[in-house]
Order: structure tokens, then C-alpha cells, then sequence
């Protein structure tokens, strides 16, 4: 072989090995190129995934968590689960659902402080009317009250106690309305008979005639109880009539147990369906929660007045329809051995004192309690244990000198609304304790 055919057979071979190497380079710069094509691909699609994944986040906001937030309040729920959660719960750490969660807390925040004002406005104008109106309400039936006493015709007298009575329950309506704001409902200075307590509330009711009250009962309720255990007797007693047939009994069963008594109110009604018994059963153990603006429409304040008085005073309610015996619906009424007293000793205790309790349901409404209003006159009792009013039989008078007797004038309730008044700006609850 000569030398320029080793140079040729060299330079080929060289070439070959530049060629070579020229190739392999050139399929590592193809495979680099691809992978950074491949990688760019798939952070376009990332990124487009997130754009679409912020897109419909954003979209679930506006569609769905926020309407759904205002939906529940407006329900009166308060759940801090309301607005629901986020679409992609991945996103939560991302700037994006992070805004959208702040969203939904800066609306929450919003609707309570709302809602906040709302119910103190409505408590506020409810207080407002309602004391006005009980001070009206109480001259009324202290002028009825006293009409009936001035007068002897028995006709005009059975025409005015039915006024009587339908103020007594116009008070008694307005009595659970401020309860149910906070206002003082009234107490007895003296511990009252459970009996006396008892007719007191169905002398507050319209179809008092079908209540059957035991004819007697050997327990005494203490005075601060009073007034709070009549008014919830009435409300329950009220509720079983009207949701009853006109022509069926209501009855009352008193028993002792072990952490005091319970009172049962048994009607003969259609008994409630689970949704409507449900309802009742979050009424009377609101734990003083009720909100006015929370009651519906048309609002129903007799349920929630007694869960406003079980949850101030420790009383207690059950409802079940299982042993009713009437077939309808029982109202159980637990009260507790520490609002009960022993019966007083009739040999030490002095003449009893006018009760502001013993009402006449068919003659002289309940009076208000003291705090709201003043006493009333005893009345008698009828062989079925109810008050009846037997008039006094007059003394002959001789036809000189003694002028005609005058009915009571124009102001003869204007001592009772001021008693009224003052009592109810000294017993005033302080707003701070009643704050919604």
C-alpha cells in the first residue's frame, strides 16, 4: 500500500468518526429539544388546567357559595359550614382560593353584623310597643274590672266579663312578646299555691271551659316561680285547646318524681307530624337563643316565649304523642324541687293575703302580677273548682241622707299604669344581658 493510499484510507476513516460523532450529537440535541418541547407542553397544560381549575372555582363562588350563603341565613341557619367549600379543594393554598374563601368570610362577617342590627332594631321597637301596650292594656282592665264591681245588672255583667277575659288574654299575648325580648315578666312577692298557679294561666286561655285542672293540689310553687310557671302553663294549655277538636277535653295530670313535679297536658288533637314536632322541640329548648327575626311569617311567639321562660327559670318541656291520653299530643312540664316551697303552716301563719292568682276565668280575667300591676279581689269557688263571682248582698240604706253611690271615674286606672310604669323602669333588664 503506498502512502497516499494510507492518507486516503485515513482521511476516510476520519471522516467517518467526525460523521459519526456529528450524528450522535446531532440525535442528543433532537432528544434534548424533544424533552424540553415535551416538558414546555405539559406546563402549558398545567397552566391552562389552572386557569380553567381558578375559572370554575371563581364561577362556584358567584353561583353557588355565595347564594347559598345568603339562602341559609335567611333559613336562620348559622352554621359555619354554610357557602359550602371550595370546587377543587387542592386549590385551597393557592392565591386564587385563598381569595375566594376570604370572600366567603368577609360576606358571613357582613350578614351577622347585619343581622345583628336587625334583631337589636326589633327588639328595641318590640320592647317599645309592647310596654306601651301593656300599660294600656292594664288601665283597660282595671276599669273593666272595676265597672264590674260597681254594677248589679246581671245582664250588663255578662256582657263585660267577656271583655274582661279577652283582655286578660290580650295581656297575656303581649306578656310572652316581651319575654321573648328580654323584659322582666313579673314575679310574686309570696309563694302561691300549684293550684292558684294553674288556674291563674287557664284563666288566661279562650277555651278555658274544656281545660280539667285537678280539684286540688298540695304543693306550693315559690314566688319567684309564680308568674313564670302560670304563663307557661297558659301557652301550653292555649296551644293543646286550639290545636284540638272544639269539643274535646284538655287535661291536666300533676306528678311527683324524684327531681321535683311534672305537669302533663294531654289533648285529643291530630298529634303533629315529625317536621312540625321537630320545630316545637327546638322552640322550647332554644336555650334563649330565639331570634324575633327567625320566627317566620307569620311569627309564632307562644312556643318561643316557653322556651324563653324554661331557659331563664329551669324549667323543662317534652313533648311525645305516644302517651297522650287523649290520642293527640302530651306536654310534659318539668319543674324543678328548688322552685318549690313547703306548705305553709295554717296555725302560725296569719290571714293569707290577697292573691294576685286566684282569677276567674269566666268572670274577672287574671291581673297582672306585682311588678306589673296590682292585686285582685278574691272570688269564690264552684262545686268543678273554678272561681265563680257571687255578689254581695247589699245593706238596706235609709232614703235621706247618703248620696247615690258613683261609678269610678274617667282616672280610676291611672294609679294602675303608674304603678305600671315605675315598676317596669325599675325591673328593666339591663340591655347588655339580653344582647342577641
Amino acid at each position: 500500500m503506498t502512502l497516499i493510499q494510507q492518507l486516503l484510507g485515513g482521511g476516510l476513516l476520519l471522516a467517518l468518526v467526525v460523521a459519526v460523532v456529528a450524528a450522535v450529537r446531532k440525535s442528543r440535541a433532537a432528544a434534548r429539544s424533544a424533552t424540553a418541547a415535551a416538558e414546555t407542553r405539559e406546563q402549558l397544560d398545567l397552566a391552562q388546567r389552572a386557569v380553567a381549575a381558578r375559572d370554575e372555582e371563581a364561577r362556584h363562588l358567584a353561583e353557588a357559595r355565595l347564594p347559598g350563603l345568603l339562602l341559609a341565613w335567611q333559613s336562620g341557619s348559622r352554621s359555619p359550614e354554610d357557602g359550602g367549600n371550595l370546587l377543587h379543594p387542592g386549590s385551597a393554598v393557592t392565591p386564587s382560593g385563598a381569595a375566594c374563601q376570604s370572600v366567603i368570610e368577609q360576606a358571613r362577617t357582613m350578614l351577622e353584623q347585619a343581622d345583628t342590627r336587625a334583631e337589636g332594631t326589633a327588639r328595641n321597637a318590640v320592647q317599645a310597643t309592647t310596654r306601651s301596650l301593656q300599660i294600656l292594656g292594664y288601665e283597660f282592665q282595671v276599669n273593666v274590672s272595676n265597672l264590674i264591681k260597681s254594677v248589679d245588672d246581671q245582664e250588663l255583667l255578662a256582657q263585660l266579663m267577656p271583655v274582661d277575659h279577652l283582655a286578660s288574654q290580650l295581656l297575656r299575648r303581649l306578656q310572652v312578646v316581651a319575654v321573648l325580648t328580654g323584659m322582666w315578666p313579673g314575679r310574686s312577692r309570696e309563694a302561691a299555691p300549684l293550684l292558684s298557679v294553674a288556674r291563674s294561666g287557664l284563666g288566661r286561655i279562650k277555651d278555658y271551659e274544656r281545660v280539667q285542672v285537678p280539684a286540688s293540689l298540695p304543693y306550693y310553687v315559690d314566688g319567684t316561680a309564680v308568674e313564670p310557671l302560670a304563663l307557661l302553663l297558659a301557652e301550653l294549655m292555649d296551644n293543646a285547646a286550639r290545636h284540638s277538636a272544639p269539643q274535646t277535653p284538655v287535661q291536666i295530670l300533676v306528678r311527683e318524681v324524684h327531681n321535683g313535679l311534672t305537669i302533663e297536658i294531654h289533648d285529643a288533637g291530630a298529634g303533629m307530624t315529625p317536621e312540625v314536632q321537630l320545630r316545637a322541640e327546638q322552640l322550647l329548648n332554644s336555650e334563649g337563643k330565639v331570634r324575633l327575626t327567625d320566627l317566620g311569617t307569620p311569627a309564632g311567639f307562644g312556643l318561643a316565649g316557653a322556651g324563653a321562660l324554661c331557659h331563664r327559670y329551669g324549667f323543662r318541656v317534652l313533648l311525645d304523642q305516644q302517651l297522650s291520653q287523649g290520642g293527640g299530643c302530651r306536654a310534659v312540664v318539668v319543674v324543678p324541687r328548688n322552685l318549690l316551697v313547703a306548705a305553709p303552716d295554717p296555725l302560725t301563719q296569719p290571714a293569707p293575703p290577697v292573691s294576685e292568682f286566684a282569677t276567674a276565668p269566666s268572670t274577672v280575667a287574671p291581673q297582672p302580677p306585682v311588678g306589673d300591676s296590682g292585686p285582685v279581689d278574691p272570688v269564690d269557688r264552684g262545686p268543678d273548682g273554678l272561681p265563680q263571682r257571687r255578689r254581695t248582698p247589699r245593706t238596706p240604706r235609709p232614703q235621706q241622707t247618703s248620696p247615690a253611690s258613683q261609678p269610678p271615674g274617667a282616672s280610676a286606672g291611672a294609679a294602675m299604669a303608674n304603678f305600671a310604669r315605675g315598676t317596669q323602669s325599675i325591673h328593666r333588664p339591663d340591655p347588655e344581658e339580653h344582647t342577641p
